[in-house]
């Protein structure tokens, strides 16, 4: 709740009150000519000679609440709504090209010199989609995860807490695996990186939201390479979603995270395939021997068809930038603005204060001559 003057200009007038109130005790008063003044002195005032003052003061009052209502004093009222609550899906690649750095080799030491390690590009993604969850007060969300497959990791939810932990449990494929079985990652992984499956993921996303009731859906596709394996070619989802009514489409947001100049990856020893760190204890990175292939394309045909954005967030910043993005034009808070209208009780009370000062200058604190 807060105010606001229709025509603040006419607060102007409030300076000249002390102008006016100043030209008035600056006038010569009424005087009495009397020959000794000592009877006069020895006469204690009374209530009303006291008082004298209080028709100047009522006048003056009056003017600057008459003045206030002439600029049209209002009194706000602002209705936050939050919104509707929109059903949410993220699907969050973990393939293994996540484990790249999006760095160069300047502030990658930059950031070790402060005895910390650079974050890969799962990491700073978990961190981002961390903050966007908390974010959220009456959104559903829900996650998929995916890299040669896809699975439902959680199902759309209000319960952020649980959402969160899930997301904190997550384990990225290093590319490594046990020498018993060629298909177990020896870092006990969430799920195998070898690969993108893309449509597989847009299609476990989208049949948590086929069925939803909410308003409005989408899914926010985070990837940072092309469609390699999986089942289902990736553009089937989105055609179908665009021949849907447009009530019950889904909008589908893509984020291809990386793919920019400078990416670096942990080095290893090529022998016991551990990581390879410097006499400092800090962890070596160079260039990856092949850039991971990437399909922008692919991403916007994706966003285009089902009416929303594609992203290209070549590094964490612009990922953090873009995400940002994505919340203030979809999550934008609206206001709704309720204005009461104060003018007559300002009139009213300065022509109250008007009669008060009449009444009193012509009846008990009338003055002579």
């Amino acid at each position: 709740m807060s105010w606001t003057f229709e025509h603040p200009w006419f607060l102007l007038g409030l300076l000249l009150v002390p102008a006016a109130l100043w030209m008035h005790l600056r006038a010569r008063p009424p005087s009495l000519q009397v020959s000794d003044l000592r009877t006069a002195l020895q006469i204690q005032p009374t209530l009303r000679v006291r008082l004298r003052w209080l028709p100047e003061a009522l006048r003056a009052l009056a003017l600057v609440v008459l003045v206030v209502a002439l600029a049209r004093p209002q009194q706000i009222d602002q209705e936050v709504i939050s919104g509707e609550g929109i059903d949410i899906m993220i699907a969050f690649d973990m393939s293994g090209s996540m484990n790249a750095v999006d760095m160069n080799d300047a502030d990658i030491r930059k950031i070790q010199s402060e005895g910390k390690e650079p974050d890969n590009r799962f990491e700073a993604a978990r961190k981002i989609l961390k903050d966007f969850i908390r974010g959220r007060k009456t959104d559903r969300i829900g996650l998929v995860v995916f890299g040669a497959e896809a699975y439902l990791r959680f199902p759309p939810t209000l319960d952020y807490v649980r959402l969160l932990n899930a997301i904190d449990a997550l384990v990225l494929d290093d590319g490594e695996r046990t020498s018993d079985a060629q298909d177990r990652c020896s870092n006990n992984c969430t799920i195998q990186g070898s690969g993108t499956a893309i449509g597989d993921a847009l299609n476990r996303a989208f049949l948590r939201l086929e069925k939803s009731k909410a308003r409005s859906k989408m899914l926010i596709l985070v990837t940072d390479g092309k469609q390699e394996g999986g089942k289902m070619e990736p553009l089937v989802v989105p055609k179908y979603i665009a021949s849907l009514p447009e009530k019950d489409r889904v909008r589908v947001f893509t984020f291809l995270i990386g793919g920019g100049k400078e990416t670096r990856t942990v080095a290893k020893d090529p022998f016991t395939r551990r990581p390879l760190t410097d006499r400092f204890g800090r962890m070596v990175y160079r260039r990856p021997d092949r850039p991971a292939p990437i399909d922008p394309e692919l991403l916007r045909q994706i966003a285009d068809m089902t009416g929303a954005k594609a992203y290209d967030s070549y590094d964490a910043k612009k990922f953090a930038d873009d995400f940002k993005d994505l919340e203030r034009s979809t999550f934008s808070v609206k206001v709704h603005t309720n204005r009461r209208e104060l003018f007559y009780g300002w009139l009213l009370g300065g022509l109250a204060l008007l009669g008060l000062e009449l009444l009193l200058r012509r009846t008990w604190l009338r003055t002579f001559p």
